[in-house]
């Protein structure tokens, strides 16, 4: 997954204070758990264990907040729990980016299509699925059939079609695009497609996949 270049200059340059201020042990993420409950039962979870009193406790916006500056550190990841089940989790994420933290949202994307609204996109912020393997694995590790396909899922538009290529090659432009959403287009079986980023048409560069026999 790419880095941002303002991110790497933003966390360099907070080692840096650190180091001159003569400063051994440092914060450089906090995890956030603004909740423990889940929309899963994953096998070996211990937090959905917590008695139900807990389970229904939900830190505030403004707890998030002041945590997130007594801390001090240029990286928040955000885990669970399951996030998006947060009643106020876009609000959170909406002051935690006006602060520029870098924030890593750790999601099982079970709830992603219907919250994405609540979020404006940022280069502050990042969305990371949860996945514990292909298929059997996920479904199995998250005790849910389906989850795999859930988390996988993304829009697509035109007739019904198989394709295949080395998947290598989209982990190569994933890293280099620098961008959190990305579109293939594809004409034909038969034809090129390309990679390239999703928003806009003034891109500076594309990825053309060719096409191969399955």
């Amino acid at each position: 997954m790419p880095v941002p270049v303002s991110q790497m200059w933003t966390v360099a340059s907070y080692v840096l204070r650190q180091k001159l201020a003569g400063r051994k042990q440092y914060p450089l993420v906090l995890m956030l758990e603004p909740l423990f409950r889940c929309n899963l039962a994953c096998a070996g979870c211990g937090k959905i264990q917590y008695p139900t009193h807990i389970l229904k406790k939900d830190l505030t916006p403004e707890e998030c907040f002041r945590a997130v500056e007594e801390c001090g550190a240029p990286m928040v990841s955000i885990p669970g729990g399951e996030p998006l089940m947060h009643p106020q989790i876009g609000e959170i994420i909406e002051g935690l980016v006006a602060r520029k933290k870098y924030i890593y949202l750790c999601t099982n994307a079970l709830l992603l299509k219907e919250k994405i609204d609540l979020f404006k996109p940022s280069k502050y912020l990042t969305f990371s699925v949860h996945l514990d393997g292909q298929r059997e694995e996920h479904d199995l590790a998250v005790c849910r059939e389906g989850g795999y396909d859930i988390a996988v899922d993304a829009p697509y538009t035109g007739d019904p079609l198989t394709i295949g290529f080395n998947a290598q090659y989209l982990v190569d432009f994933l890293k280099a695009a620098g961008t959190s959403e990305v579109r293939l287009e594809l004409k034909d079986p038969q034809s090129a497609g390309q990679f390239r980023p999703a928003e806009g048409d003034d891109y500076k560069y594309r990825y053309i996949v060719m096409p191969m026999r399955i």
